[in-house]
């Protein structure tokens, strides 16, 4: 049963439309292009509508989650240059420091500050990779923070509901 994200209504959204989006994912040793399919719903309670997004989207990129969380890891283990790795994924320094600065930021987010100091971010990297259920993570980050893993703004409108919380 979906909650609306925004008024936390419970069984009042229905699926009303999707939308196509292109996703740069990596697959075979090459950054590929795909198009997804993503699902729309209204809230049949505040009139809101929504995008349901699966745990591999971050929302307002277009690289998909694991193509972000392999150039991440990669950097982590020297296994080429910081060239070499933005000419095998076709991306920008900037964007490699930007997104390696956000997987930092929101380690320390979800370890907290102790935690954070005392744990590698490779080491963090591959205990989120090696997760059996990565929606667990995926879930308790964004009751968390109110916002997806790698995603650098908030939504204008709460991506999480939390009960006891209004917008």
């Amino acid at each position: 049963m979906e909650i609306c994200p925004y008024c936390g209504s419970r069984g009042c959204c229905i699926r009303f439309a999707s939308y196509e989006r292109y996703v740069l994912d990596f697959l075979d040793g090459h950054p590929v292009c795909e198009t997804v399919r993503v699902p729309r719903i209204r809230c049949g309670s505040c009139r809101r509508t929504h995008a349901i997004l699966t745990d591999s989207l971050v929302p307002y990129r277009s690289y998909s989650l694991f193509f972000i969380l392999r150039v991440i890891g990669e950097y982590l283990l020297h296994l080429q240059t910081v060239e070499g790795l933005c000419i095998r994924f076709g991306i920008t320094h900037s964007m490699l420091y930007r997104w390696f600065r956000l997987f930092q930021d929101h380690k320390a987010e979800w370890l907290g500050i102790l935690a954070d100091l005392e744990q590698e971010p490779l080491a963090f990297l591959r205990r989120l990779v090696s997760l059996p259920v990565y929606c667990t993570f995926s879930d308790g980050f964004c009751q968390k923070t109110l916002m997806s893993f790698l995603q650098s703004h908030a939504n204008p409108a709460n991506c999480c509901f939390q009960p006891g919380r209004h917008p």
